[in-house]
Order: C-alpha cells, then sequence, then structure tokens
C-alpha cells in the first residue's frame, strides 16, 4: 500500500509540472508575435511536457502491476479459505 501511496504522489506531482509547461506554452503561444526565441521556448516545454507525461505513463504502469498483483495475492488467499475444508469430524 505504501508503494502505490508513493507512486500516486509521484504520478500527481507529474501532473503538476505537466500543467505548469502546458500554462507555459499556452502564454507563448497568445502572445501576438512569437519571435526566435519565444518558439525556441514553446519547442523545449513542448519537450519538457512529453518527458513529464512519458513519466507519468510508466508511474501509471508500474501501479497497474502493483494493483495486479495485490488482486492475485487476494485471490489466492481467499482460495485458501474458501478452498479449505475442515479437518475431523464431529463424531
Amino acid at each position: 500500500m505504501e508503494q502505490i501511496i508513493g507512486n500516486l504522489e509521484k504520478a500527481k506531482l507529474k501532473l503538476d509540472e505537466a500543467f505548469f509547461y502546458l500554462d507555459e506554452i499556452e502564454e507563448l503561444i497568445q502572445e501576438d508575435e512569437l519571435s526566435e526565441d519565444a518558439g525556441s521556448k514553446v519547442t523545449q516545454a513542448t519537450e519538457r511536457l512529453t518527458g513529464e507525461l512519458s513519466a507519468l505513463s510508466q508511474k501509471v504502469a508500474e501501479l497497474r502491476e502493483i494493483l495486479l498483483a495485490l488482486e492475485e495475492q487476494g485471490e489466492a488467499g481467499q482460495g485458501s479459505v474458501t478452498g479449505s475444508e475442515p479437518v475431523g469430524g464431529l463424531d
């Protein structure tokens, strides 16, 4: 559970960073004239955004693997409890 919470916090931070870069791109685009410098900044911000989203995708994949493992553990635990029969009889 701690690993899931840690990954969720990391994912949230990545999302916050991605939204920051999106805001930066939007501000640059809204300028009347995009200079060479502004165009370069847009390109850099887009590259950073792509990197952040890629990192977020990796975190989501990690979370999926963790959740699947937890589900399998839960199913295995339930199977051993429900599948067991009482030992001995009530004679």
